[in-house]
């Protein structure tokens, strides 16, 4: 290599520089710089030689030698800056990667393993959380801070992931060398070489103690916020059931005076509204606290309609509303699914026309979806509506689209979120189409396998 580019290399990287050292591209590109170099050296011997020519030709060589020089002198100033913006770009580069570095060693959980699963690093965060010395976990296979009833399973899961080149990613229960329980979230993958061969492997552990703590205590809040619930329902359903029985008993004498009847249909009217606010509050927390489950069995479709269009169909007559029925493709279908949570959805959406709707129809249309397995339930009414505002908040716990809602119609909110989860806990999605002042279709998909 030409002896001044060598004298400058050395000036920007040290005088121990070797040109090996640098990556492939940065070689090829000083090699160019080099070829420069030479090729200015022999312009320079060429103009030494011309010495013995006329005066005439020698003015020539020397312009054309002056010309070239100019040109060579503008190309090595132009190689030069850009060489030296190469190494300012690298320089930056390893400086942000060292910040990065700094920044993991402080905030994160690493180490390193070969091969054999023997850990052959591990940083001072670890050390630090796990509570051994780094002599004592170097060496350790690199499930030893892993409970031991999870070390066999683990094993086998890194090396199926690991070794076929693949990032492994889990929540990970550690213990510690004092026997604390601690939580991560890991990040394992195979560290390669140019070839793509495997040499190690590194873990990158995130310390979650405190948040999966939270998590649990709020589990065990719900747990016994469900148990409280359960409990209190069944102590307020019992003396419920016995006011509305005696209150329908009461109902059938002829002989009370209309006054005294108007009274005791407000008392029954009023257990049977408690009732069911109770009966809604019970589902909601279920389903919150992921107590519902799915229980499948075979069905008949015009079954399931009947059941539910029975439970509203008093309230459609009392209102003086016509009901409307379309599902005869489907009706001889059987079908394998919860059934008496598809009803409930539908008894809660029929209930909920009913109540907003004070003259018109009352619909429910049946039929397969477009997406195959998925059977779609539309129920319509020509109800008071909603604007675009009051959608919105439609399918929220403990809300009502207007804040007169409850005043002038009652309930409580929470029949549509139970029927939005349970449509969801089908695989199946709910939404609304609605126009103030016109009316409103309430619309589900869901999961269902027909016989």
């Amino acid at each position: 290599m030409h002896r001044l580019l060598t004298r400058q290399l050395k000036r920007y990287f040290g005088k121990e520089f070797e040109l090996e050292t640098l990556d492939t591209n940065m070689q090829q590109f000083i090699l160019n710089v080099a070829d420069t170099y030479e090729e200015y050296d022999k312009e320079k011997r060429l103009m030494e030689n011309t010495v013995d020519l006329n005066s005439k030709e020698l003015n020539e060589a020397n312009k054309l030698i002056e010309q070239k020089n100019k040109n060579l002198s503008k190309l090595l100033d132009e190689r030069s800056y850009l060489l030296a913006n190469r190494i300012e770009e690298n320089q930056e580069i390893e400086t942000t990667l060292k910040q990065y570095k700094q920044a993991m060693d402080a905030t994160l959980l690493i180490y390193k393993f070969d091969h054999n699963g023997d850990i052959t690093f591990v940083n001072e965060n670890l050390c630090q959380r796990s509570e051994y010395l780094q002599e004592e976990l170097i060496g350790e296979n690199c499930t030893f801070l892993n409970p031991s009833q999870d070390r066999e399973l683990l094993t086998k899961e890194l090396k199926q992931q690991l070794f076929a080149g693949q990032i492994y990613k889990d929540q990970m229960t550690n213990l510690a060398k004092n026997g604390e329980i601690y939580y991560v979230n890991a990040v394992i993958f195979p560290l390669m070489d140019k070839k793509g061969n495997i040499i190690e492997f590194m873990g990158i552990l995130q310390d979650i103690t405190e948040i999966e703590k939270s998590r649990l205590q709020a589990q065990e809040l719900e747990k016994a916020k469900s148990k409280f619930l359960a409990n209190m329902s069944h102590e307020l359903r019992t003396p419920l059931n016995a006011i509305i029985g005696f209150s329908q008993i009461l109902k059938v004498n002829g002989e009370l005076p209309d006054r005294t009847r108007g009274f005791i249909e407000k008392i029954n009217s009023s257990g049977e509204h408690l009732l069911k606010l109770i009966n809604s509050i019970l589902d909601f927390s279920k389903i919150e606290s992921g107590q519902v489950e799915l229980e499948k069995i075979e069905f008949s479709l015009d079954d399931l309609v009947k059941s539910a269009v029975d439970q509203v169909e008093t309230k459609i007559k009392e209102k003086g509303l016509s009901l409307n029925l379309e599902y005869a493709p489907l009706m001889e279908k059987i079908f394998y699914g919860d059934r008496f949570k598809i009803a409930q959805i539908i008894i809660n959406l029929l209930s909920n026309s009913v109540k907003f709707t004070s003259e018109g129809s009352i619909a429910l249309h049946i039929q397969k979806a477009d997406v195959d397995g998925m059977i779609r339930f539309e129920i319509c009414d020509t109800g008071i509506g909603l604007n675009k505002e009051q959608q919105e908040k439609l399918f929220k716990a403990f809300t009502q689209a207007h804040e007169s809602t409850t005043r002038l119609y009652g309930g409580t909110g929470l029949g549509l979120t139970i029927s939005k989860q349970l449509v969801e806990l089908m695989n199946g999605k709910i939404w609304i189409e609605s126009e103030l002042g016109v009316g409103s279709k309430f619309i589900f998909e869901i999961e269902l396998q027909e016989l």
